[in-house]
């Protein structure tokens, strides 16, 4: 169990830094224009690889209650994401102005997975990661 809360927040960091290259990767190298809600996925995703990176170095592991509230609102996008793109007849609020559209379905070559799809899978674990990371702390603390 020591090793297991040793080694939370690396993995979270470890997450965070492949979701970022592979945004980075879609939108510089592919060319792919990301949707506002793709942006606001973005806007939660990429700070916590300095907050992470910082707390795993140092071990920190009471950073984990501030860092939920960002991860659970970027796995709320990315679902709501997906529900306007899986959903025909659910529209949801028009917040995209100019640019590409958010109900539109881009592939990204693992078969019929979305952007949002892996965002929301992505945000997900990175949410297990730091209830984990709060858990173990917790009961740490306690012993």
């Amino acid at each position: 169990m020591r090793i297991a809360h040793r080694y939370t927040l690396y993995f979270a960091w470890l997450l965070v830094c492949v979701g970022t290259l592979i945004s980075l990767y879609y939108s510089d190298i592919m060319h792919k224009e990301p949707c506002h809600l793709c942006w606001y996925q973005r806007i939660c995703l990429f700070p916590l690889i300095f907050s992470l990176g910082i707390a795993a170095y140092r071990g920190f592991h009471g950073i984990a209650p501030y860092l939920l509230p960002q991860s659970i609102l970027g796995l709320l996008i990315a679902l709501y994401q997906i529900c306007i793109q899986e959903i025909p007849s659910w529209g949801g609020i028009d917040i995209c102005g100019s640019g590409p559209s958010c109900s539109e379905k881009s592939l990204i070559g693992l078969g019929p997975i979305t952007f949002p799809m892996l965002s929301a899978a992505g945000f997900l674990i990175l949410t297990l990661l730091l209830f984990t990371s709060l858990y173990l702390s917790t009961v740490e603390k306690l012993k």
